[in-house]
């Protein structure tokens, strides 16, 4: 699949997440993977209810924790962030990815509407898109390495 392509299909991906955290943010909405692990818990970022919940890795230091009351709903989101991303993410890169999601999350949560899980979710994925920019801006590069072309122009 092109480059361009791709792009394009995460793009509208995170467009329609976006519709859905704006809208609908009263929605029970359930990843599949949340039947098995109802909380989002990998790629160094634990998304859990409260600080008794038994989290995995819990001594690790790099690991982000964020204790909310909205973990269900913010879980939901980064299992379908890690589905959108699903060609881009690498085992260099998920934690890196995934931590500024999570840093994010942590930024949104300490401002005046902290509590509030559409909020939340659109801080979300604000991060998300950077990222997905920045894959983009990955992939151009190694192509123009690939075919030698200088500069930062358009391929």
């Amino acid at each position: 699949m092109s480059t361009t392509i791709r792009y394009r299909q995460a793009k509208e991906y995170l467009a329609a997440l976006r519709l859905l955290a704006d809208d609908e943010p009263s929605l029970e909405l359930r990843h599949p993977e949340q039947v098995r692990s109802p909380y989002w818990q990998a790629a160094d970022l634990q998304v859990v209810p409260n600080e008794s919940h038994e989290r995995t890795d819990a001594f690790a230091a790099h690991q982000i924790v964020i204790f909310t009351r909205h973990a269900d709903s913010l879980s939901w989101l980064l299992y379908m962030l890690r589905d959108a991303f699903g060609d881009y993410l690498t085992p260099d890169n998920k934690s890196l990815v995934f931590g500024q999601l999570g840093l994010a999350l942590r930024q949104a949560q300490a401002g005046p509407d902290g509590h509030c899980p559409a909020k939340l979710q659109l801080a979300v994925l604000d991060a998300a898109d950077l990222a997905l920019e920045a894959f983009l801006e990955a992939e151009q590069m190694r192509s123009r390495r690939r075919t030698g072309h200088k500069g930062r122009g358009p391929l």
